[in-house]
């Protein structure tokens, strides 16, 4: 079920405490790779209304949305992910959190995130990981709930769709081994599984965050060779002596 009830059942699942948990550390991990970003515009998409970043030495932050919601910010715009009102090679940085999981088109709104960003831009990708514990979960559940519902898209397959949009991965990150337990009590106790497997880096965690860069293409002008044209030139014979007479 990919559709805005998703949309608003990620929503709900974040203020659970499992969600804060989860928000938490993902934000702290965006953040680390905001720290060194210099520029103009950040971009923002995420299933959560909210989600902003402070962390960072770029000007302006605007949050895309799909629909307007009760409490969007006012730096927000509201658009369709594969329809970005942004201008070819402006955006310093962009930042899709979930939402290529809720996505109906990925590969579109990854191509479309692709194009607004400047040479050297960074894109920011969060994603749920299929092979782990809440891959397993998910196969378990009736997909109406998040965040169950949503793709689930695996990191080999993501980074094989930015080399298509004309993105280097730069960086590749693993978050929360442990398994998705809403109990107080036994997520506490799960917690030596993120303490053990974090540092092995692993890609068996329940979220990824991958960092990619926009390709430059640097072209080098080909220098035309200039030649001289050869002319064919007869041979001269000399005249004969019967030939000077007339």
């Amino acid at each position: 079920m990919l559709d805005d009830q998703a949309r608003q059942f990620f929503q709900k699942w974040y203020d659970s405490d499992l969600g804060a948990q989860l928000k938490q550390q993902e934000t702290a991990q965006i953040e680390s790779e905001l720290d060194n970003a210099v520029g103009y515009y950040l971009i923002v998409q995420s299933p959560i209304k909210d989600l902003s970043f402070h962390n960072h030495r770029i000007r302006e932050q605007i949050i895309v949305a799909p629909d307007i919601e009760f409490g969007t910010p006012s730096h927000g715009v509201i658009a369709k992910a594969n329809e970005l009102p942004f201008e070819s090679d402006g955006v310093d940085l962009h930042v899709l959190h979930h939402t290529l999981d809720l996505s109906l088109t990925p590969h579109d709104d990854l191509r479309e995130a692709a194009r607004t960003l400047l040479p050297s831009g960074k894109l920011v990708v969060v994603g749920f990981n299929p092979w782990s514990f809440w891959g397993v979960r998910r196969l378990f559940s009736k997909r109406v709930k998040a965040p169950w519902c949503g793709r689930f898209i695996a990191h080999k397959r993501l980074e094989d769709w930015l080399k298509v949009a004309g993105l280097t991965l730069e960086k590749k990150v693993f978050l929360h081994y442990s398994p998705p337990v809403q109990n107080p009590k036994w997520y506490q106790r799960c917690q030596w599984l993120d303490r053990l497997l974090k540092p092995l880096k692993l890609p068996f965690s329940g979220v990824y965050v991958l960092t990619a860069t926009k390709q430059v293409r640097h072209f080098i002008p080909i220098k035309p060779r200039w030649s001289g044209a050869r002319v064919r030139v007869p041979h001269l014979t000399k005249p004969t002596a019967k030939e000077m007479k007339h």
